[in-house]
């Protein structure tokens, strides 16, 4: 016979317990546990994961008010399931929750997922593995040289001018020409931004399909069949340009 006279269920506890703690007003506390010591324990999980949300959106945190933000961090807090137990992949955990998950308010912007999306890209760089060597200055001279996309660039597209959001810029609608850009880290581990212009996205987007690819090669599949000199010559100062900013490199 077991010395234990009550056999606990460890998995309907930790269920009972973490129901409560993601959303206290629709789970029963547990009978044996203290009110206010659950309610300790909610305010330290929700306070850590809302701090960490408000630290990797601050765009996003910015253009809400206070109520709106707490809002939409306790429905993800509640109605989430974090497949990830990293801290620093809750971000991309919020990303899947407003792409699959989030239950629209009339409250929410219309760019939201997609700002946070372009927000979660700052982090992800920021804490990529990869790194670049140290910088050193390649020029184009000779189309048949071959050139890859940095693996620290990435080609981006977005129906909202997702970079220019701020509390002052607020669209409601999407402009009729999409917002492409190229959000990078360079040798010096700063992430940055680089408005493109169609061509030049469909350059750059070309190169990250097919690389590595010669210069020749990129021109031949971006540019019409027969280009004109001054169009051929802005393709490669181009990609000369991508390659001062280290976006691309000679392979």
């Amino acid at each position: 016979m077991s010395k234990f006279p009550h056999k606990v269920d460890f998995k309907a506890r930790q269920a009972e317990f973490s129901a409560y703690i993601r959303n206290p007003d629709t789970a029963p506390c547990p009978s044996d546990v203290p009110a206010k010591r659950m309610q300790m324990y909610r305010e330290l999980f929700f306070n850590n994961v809302e701090s960490f949300l408000s630290n990797n959106f601050p765009v996003l945190r910015k253009i809400l008010s206070d109520t709106q933000w707490q809002q939409l961090a306790q429905d993800f807090f509640a109605n989430h399931p974090c497949i990830s137990p990293y801290f620093s992949e809750i971000p991309e955990e919020f990303i899947a929750y407003l792409q699959n998950e989030r239950i629209a308010s009339a409250d929410d912007h219309p760019f939201m997922l997609e700002l946070a999306h372009y927000e979660w890209v700052e982090m992800a760089l920021s804490i990529a593995q990869e790194s670049l060597t140290e910088a050193q200055e390649q020029q184009i001279t000779d189309l048949e040289q071959t050139i890859s996309l940095s693996p620290l660039a990435w080609v981006l597209a977005y129906h909202y001018p997702v970079h220019k959001i701020s509390p002052d810029y607020l669209p409601d609608q999407a402009p009729e020409q999409a917002s492409y850009l190229a959000v990078y880290r360079d040798s010096e581990d700063k992430v940055k931004f680089v408005e493109l212009a169609p061509m030049s996205f469909h350059l750059l987007q070309t190169l990250q399909n097919r690389q590595p690819l010669s210069i020749s090669s990129c021109l031949t599949a971006i540019l019409p069949s027969d280009p004109s000199e001054l169009l051929k010559n802005s393709a490669i100062q181009a990609l000369q340009q991508f390659m001062d900013k280290q976006i691309i490199f000679i392979a």
